[in-house]
């Protein structure tokens, strides 16, 4: 037990730790934007020790969602994390949130990478307080992913890790997890439209141009990179039945009041995905012109030298 972890054991000798050290104990942190923050935190760090195929070691990777700010950054000896609420957050309390571990190869502690750093940094009127969280039990699940992640770039000693040995076994994993999440995304797409088709015409009528719209998207799943499966993923599967179910809940006077603002966010969900789809027909044009101009250089030349050679 390092000297950090006797002190926090020593209730006596808290008031005494500087603030960096001192354990949050603050209830107005713990709030369900908080478990927001942490739980979008940990898909993106799932998301990351899923990118096996790609290199990551001295890159910084970054997301930013629904008022939130992640940051990433991955060393030989050390992962960093960043969470941040910005400024387009809700909430009152705004928090950055700071984590270092060591590589588990590197510095070890009860199986995982050492941590050197697990502080948080918040606001409370117009005072800035720093607390630690690595004993906090609301925050345990990331340093659980940042072991995940760390797990995913070590290949120490030759070994193969499972995650590449279940790749090399079967060939079509990737593939097969294409299917499944586009079967998932269309399955709760159907189940949504279904359960929510007596409402208002004009909400239907939306309904069914964002159902086309994500239909069409999803015959160019695959060329979707990772963010934009993430934000459709989480259009469809989250953001979409919590305003139909939110909306479907108010009293009708309360219906009223919202109706505007649910047809302009159903509208909204529908831009967003056309654009996407948009965006990738411009990809595949332009790598379209791209061969065909390549094709030109390559074989239209050889044409021409080789009727030159004939000609001499």
């Amino acid at each position: 037990m390092s000297w950090r972890e006797r002190a926090w054991e020593q209730k006596w000798i808290e008031p005494f730790l500087p603030n960096y050290l001192k354990p949050l104990k603050d209830d107005r942190v713990e709030s369900e934007h908080t478990k927001e923050l942490i739980q979008e935190a940990e898909e993106f760090l799932t998301d990351l020790a899923s990118l096996s195929e790609l290199p990551r070691l001295n890159k910084t990777f970054k997301r930013t969602i629904k008022g939130f700010m992640f940051k990433v950054k991955i060393k030989q000896k050390k992962i960093f994390l960043e969470l941040i609420d910005t400024k387009k957050s809700p909430t009152d309390i705004r928090k950055r949130i700071y984590i270092t571990i060591y590589r588990k190869e590197y510095k070890a502690e009860k199986g995982m990478g050492k941590c050197v750093d697990s502080t948080i940094y918040y606001q409370l009127k117009n005072r800035t307080i720093v607390r630690n969280i690595r004993k906090h039990p609301l925050f345990q699940s990331l340093f659980i992913r940042l072991n995940q992640l760390d797990h995913s770039l070590s290949n120490k000693n030759g070994e193969i890790l499972p995650e590449i040995v279940e790749a090399t076994e079967n060939n079509n994993m990737l593939s097969n997890e294409t299917i499944e999440d586009k079967e998932y995304i269309l399955t709760t797409l159907n189940n949504t439209f279904k359960q929510y088709n007596t409402l208002d015409p004009l909400i239907k009528e939306k309904l069914k141009e964002l159902k086309q719209s994500v239909k069409e998207c999803m015959s160019q799943f695959d060329l979707l990179d990772i963010e934009e499966k993430h934000h459709l993923k989480r259009l469809v599967n989250n953001d979409l039945p919590s305003l139909l179910e939110t909306y479907h809940s108010l009293s009708i006077d309360q219906k009223a009041k919202s109706y505007d603002d649910v047809v302009e966010s159903i509208q909204s969900m529908c831009k967003y995905i056309n654009n996407q789809s948009k965006h990738l027909s411009n990809t595949r044009m332009d790598r379209m012109d791209q061969l065909l101009q390549l094709n030109k250089l390559r074989y239209e030349t050889t044409t021409v030298d080789t009727k030159k050679k004939d000609d001499y």
